[in-house]
């Protein structure tokens, strides 16, 4: 009888041929890759890649002249097999970063990260299962477990289509940095998906509301606007941000705005191919302060 109705759920399943969600963190992607979020940078930094064979490759990172963090050197390495990825990096500080993740089939994904860090508090592991099907997606991560004592930071996140159009998610986020305190916290959001456009809208349990929406203008411009609320401990701040990007020939151009007074750009200008070279700028009109940056990715 169990196997009989479980059989006609799937069949029910398959004919609503509903599309995956996408993951719960990845639920403001498009939106993010918009945003300046990780372009923008400030001083002179220079990215070297060799490609050593197909699966291969290392990394040479130089940065420096920025205004917040001294001068660096970091070394890459990163692996693409069929079913695994491997990538490590080093840093002048004596910081290690690795990521591995195995694919046990196209919809089973296990992943681990590590992070060894000189700075007391700072080394951090997290193991993660990502699991895929056809309208759904189920993500379970440990941050810093510790079977012993039972502490860490345990995440757990559902996101579900319910039309072609609509999907719907929940995740939990439970902490226990001592073995006598916990908290768990829930969050929901909800995700639209039009022909060119997405909009999401979601609730943070510790009283932030935010709206993102996506717009593919056309191949080579998108557009992404975002609105934070919080309301938590009788705060009543927003933020908006909209920002911009611009596909062109040979280049590739980024803007952003933001209500507090912040505005930023990234021009990526290709050169020729494997070579770019890079602009960034930062302007903040509430606090007084700029930055400015320079770079270039070369891979050979």
């Amino acid at each position: 009888q169990v196997k009989s109705t479980f059989a006609q759920i799937t069949r029910f399943r398959d004919d609503l041929n509903l599309p995956n969600p996408g993951s719960y963190e990845g639920v403001n992607r498009e939106v993010k890759h918009v945003f300046l979020t990780n372009h923008v940078f400030d001083g002179a930094r220079c990215d070297i890649t060799k490609v050593l064979t197909p699966s291969f490759q290392v990394t040479h990172s130089f940065a420096m002249g920025a205004a917040s963090v001294p001068s660096s050197y970091n070394f890459g390495t990163a692996f693409v097999g069929q079913q695994s990825f491997l990538s490590g990096n080093l840093d002048t500080d004596g910081n290690v970063q690795a990521r591995a993740n195995y694919a046990w089939s196209s919809n089973n994904v296990s992943k681990v990260q590590a992070q060894l860090s000189t700075t007391p508090g700072h080394s951090m592991l997290q193991v993660e299962q990502d699991y895929n099907s056809k309208d759904l997606n189920v993500n379970l991560k440990g941050v810093n477990p510790s079977p012993v004592e039972g502490t860490g930071i345990f995440i757990g996140s559902y996101m579900q289509s319910v039309t072609q159009n609509l999907a719907l998610g929940a995740e939990a986020v439970y902490q226990r940095p001592t073995p006598g305190q916990e908290e768990t916290v829930w969050s929901y959001v909800a995700k639209y998906t039009g022909k060119d456009y997405i909009a999401t809208a979601q609730y943070q349990g510790f009283g932030a509301i935010q709206a993102a929406y996506y717009l593919r203008y056309s191949e080579k411009v998108d557009f992404g606007t975002e609105i934070q609320l919080v309301t938590a401990g009788g705060r009543r701040d927003a933020i908006a941000t909209v920002g911009g990007k611009f596909e062109f020939r040979r280049s590739t151009f980024r803007g952003q705005v933001d209500t507090t007074g912040k505005v930023s750009a990234v021009l990526e200008e290709k050169i020729v191919p494997g070579f770019s070279f890079l602009v960034s700028g930062e302007m903040d009109h509430g606090k007084g302060q700029s930055r400015f940056g320079v770079g270039m990715m070369w891979e050979v």
